[in-house]
């Protein structure tokens, strides 16, 4: 679907309406309302988080049982402007660096928490960020969720251009996962490889090979995937680890570097960007969202330079158009890679 009146925008005023979503102070928004959404509930009650939001596409998800459920999408929209209109007040402006996270909010303000449950599509993601973007996104689904969120967000509606035809709760309609919110499909594809394709099996051997054999948990190019461990087949990670940098306490072997720093490595070889995620609790990681917004911005002007102006003939090569999507920790890590269609 498509909004009247307004036309299709170039990839440079999406970066420039990215570039001015302020970075909500103090929000935390928790993907999944499962075991470990309702355990990190839990855990920002007992610790005074400020403002948790949890989103599950169930009702009846566990996490919904332990915060205020929102009923409806105007009443989620008036909570998420009172957060960002107080964000903004605190520190004086709409758009943040992308350094504005680092050393900062590491240990919530004291005070009252406010816990709030919305039963919500992961789809529907890039919809909640027109308000602003969370300080800290905390994946708690069993799939990669940055890799997930991509094409959505990369159909990330130009609002301010829009606003006179239709308003934030009304554009909520065209959030189809097809279609998105402006109506476009998305710009990139995940890139599954097929064994019978050599030059993209040998790119994605090259690829595998910047890794040690002995973290690569998982190879699957044909859904153009690595899964990254330090622990081994048959090992379960206890819920409360730690994860210290240079050692496995559970099963005692030395790290020499961490997941997130061999997945750096890669950026030397193709281009790539790594969502790091930062412990939040034992056994809990999150994703800051200053650099969240980063990588998504990075990203788009990524696309731009890709799709080149009217003048530039696309290369037909899809290893000259592909990049990888990595979330990391100390521990663990998951890749996904993508290529722009």
């Amino acid at each position: 679907m498509s909004i009247p009146g307004c036309k299709k925008f170039p990839v440079d005023e999406k970066i420039e309406t990215f570039q001015k979503l302020p970075v909500i102070k103090n929000y935390y928004l928790v993907l999944g309302g499962g075991k470990i959404g309702t355990d990190f509930l839990q855990y920002a009650r007992k610790n005074n988080f400020p403002f948790v939001l949890v989103i599950d596409s169930d009702e009846n998800a566990p996490a919904s049982k332990e915060a205020q459920v929102l009923e409806t999408e105007s009443e989620l929209l008036s909570l998420l402007r009172k957060k960002t209109e107080a964000s903004l007040k605190e520190t004086g402006h709409g758009s943040r660096s992308g350094k504005e996270s680092e050393g900062e909010n590491d240990i919530p303000e004291t005070g009252k928490s406010e816990a709030y449950f919305y039963k919500m599509d992961i789809h529907r993601v890039p919809f909640l960020f027109s308000s602003g973007i969370p300080e800290y996104i905390i994946p708690a689904i069993p799939f990669h969720a940055a890799a997930y969120m991509l094409a959505d967000l990369l159909k990330f509606p130009i609002l301010d251009a829009c606003k006179s035809k239709r308003n934030k709760e009304n554009l909520a309609e065209t959030s189809s996962p097809e279609e998105g919110f402006s109506g476009e499909k998305s710009p990139v594809s995940e890139l599954f490889i097929k064994p019978e394709d050599p030059e993209l099996m040998s790119y994605f051997n090259n690829i595998e090979s910047v890794f040690p054999e002995d973290i690569i948990a998982g190879s699957y190019p044909e859904h153009g995937m690595l899964f990254l461990s330090y622990a081994r087949g048959g090992e379960i990670c206890p819920d409360g680890c730690p994860g210290p940098r240079d050692r496995c306490p559970s099963f005692g072997r030395k790290k020499p570097r961490t997941i997130t720093e061999y997945s750096r490595e890669l950026l030397h070889s193709i281009p790539g960007w790594v969502f790091e995620s930062h412990q939040m609790k034992p056994g809990t990681g999150g994703l800051k969202g200053a650099e969240f917004r980063q990588n998504i911005l990075e990203i788009l002007e990524f696309l731009g330079n890709i799709q080149g102006g009217k003048n530039e003939k696309k290369s037909e090569k899809i290893e000259d158009r592909a990049f990888f999507i990595a979330t990391t920790c100390t521990c663990h890590g998951v890749l996904n890679l993508f290529y722009v269609t």
